[in-house]
């Protein structure tokens, strides 16, 4: 059985927790957030039972908290308001957790000798607020349709967090969620070549751990061939192709280039003037030049088809991603002075002919980028679902 998060909680949870480590708890109590106030003095006293700002916020807002809850609670109880008896329980949860933060902090029970406690009423109403969302989840579930499923699915989570086993909650949940899943084939077609005996393994794996990031949303699952079918997945709600249409591996081109080099004031030598004394005799170089490139392109072009199932002319996605590789290797000789050349020529020149990689290498880089473009369109495709 699948476990969903209550975001909102977290949110509100959170957003407390951001306010609490910025703003003193006089600042709250000033400002009207008795909750926060409490929280956040009770915080402080744990740490120094003797902070005498920590204690005054302490003991004007917790009153002060206490009889907010308590007028929510009156008028909530008075209304008709839809999920009034959840919105209850996160109230008396809330009242609950200032008496448990106040009983943890020694400095706190000195200001708050007396702090009230809520545990009994909470569990009495608890089954009302569960009946709330088990009947929430009944009426989506009745629309029979993935979004409404899944609003279901979260109802039905929440009563059994409040009422653990409430009624038939875990049939429910188990019903909802399977309707709730995007049931997705995906069929990564293997490479076809006349003149190599290629692999698109390494590639594909890449693609998998792409979907696998996907599933990260609950209500996803994506299955090969034959997965789907081991599960008995008849009618999946989408297909997703992905296919090598063309490529080309390792078209070599090579070019030579010749050329003379030449660099002045180099110095070539010495005289002996008549005086004796040495100088240094300024000149030009000259060289022959000829440099080697070989060159490797390897290219190719991947397409993604996504089809709604049942739907042949309705193609969700259908779109080409290229990708593109050139290894290249340089080398070269000259004839003449080799201070006529620069060090990027000289390098050149100690370079040596060397083989190129082997296809599978070249084939596995240009899909490289073609996965980036690929990662990118797929996560942002099914974010929306």
């Amino acid at each position: 059985m699948k476990r969903a998060v209550n975001y909102v909680i977290i949110f509100v949870a959170f957003a407390g927790l951001v306010a609490l480590s910025c703003t003193s708890s006089k600042s709250l109590y000033e400002q009207g957030n008795y909750y926060e106030a409490v929280m956040r003095s009770v915080e402080k006293l744990r740490k120094n039972p003797n902070h005498k700002n920590s204690r005054e916020a302490l003991a004007n807002a917790y009153p002060q908290a206490v009889n907010t809850f308590m007028d929510q609670l009156e008028s909530n109880e008075q209304s008709n308001a839809e999920f009034k008896y959840t919105r209850a329980v996160h109230t008396y949860n809330k009242l609950n957790a200032m008496y448990e933060s106040i009983q943890r902090s020694p400095g706190a029970q000195k200001v708050i000798q007396k702090p009230k406690k809520y545990y009994t009423t909470l569990e009495k109403i608890k089954p009302r607020a569960a009946e709330e969302q088990y009947g929430a989840g009944l009426y989506q579930l009745s629309f029979a349709n993935r979004e409404n499923a899944k609003q279901a699915y979260r109802y039905f989570m929440e009563a059994d967090k409040l009422v653990p086993g409430y009624k038939n909650v875990g049939e429910k949940i188990d019903e909802a969620y399977h309707l709730s899943i995007l049931h997705v084939v995906a069929n990564l077609k293997p490479v076809q070549s006349r003149f190599y005996e290629l692999s698109a393994d390494v590639f594909y794996r890449q693609v998998n751990n792409t979907l696998k990031q996907i599933e990260n949303n609950e209500f996803i699952r994506f299955y090969s061939p034959e997965q789907a079918m081991s599960h008995k997945i008849q009618n999946p709600d989408q297909i997703l192709e992905i296919s090598f249409e063309d490529f080309v591996v390792g078209e070599t081109h090579t070019r030579e280039t010749r050329e003379k080099v030449e660099r002045d004031s180099v110095i070539i030598g010495e005289i002996t003037l008549d005086s004796g004394r040495k100088k240094e005799v300024i000149g030009s170089v000259n060289a022959e030049l000829a440099v080697y490139r070989m060159e490797l392109s390897s290219r190719g072009i991947v397409n993604l088809t996504i089809t709604k199932n049942g739907m042949e002319d309705k193609d969700l996605i259908y779109q080409d991603f290229p990708g593109e590789f050139v290894w290249f290797n340089e080398w070269g000789q000259f004839n003449g002075d080799d201070r006529a050349l620069s060090d990027q020529q000289i390098a050149i020149c100690n370079n040596k002919n060397v083989n190129p990689p082997p296809p599978q290498q070249l084939f596995l880089e240009f899909t490289k980028p073609i996965h980036q473009q690929l990662h990118s369109k797929l996560v942002h495709f099914y974010r929306n679902y």
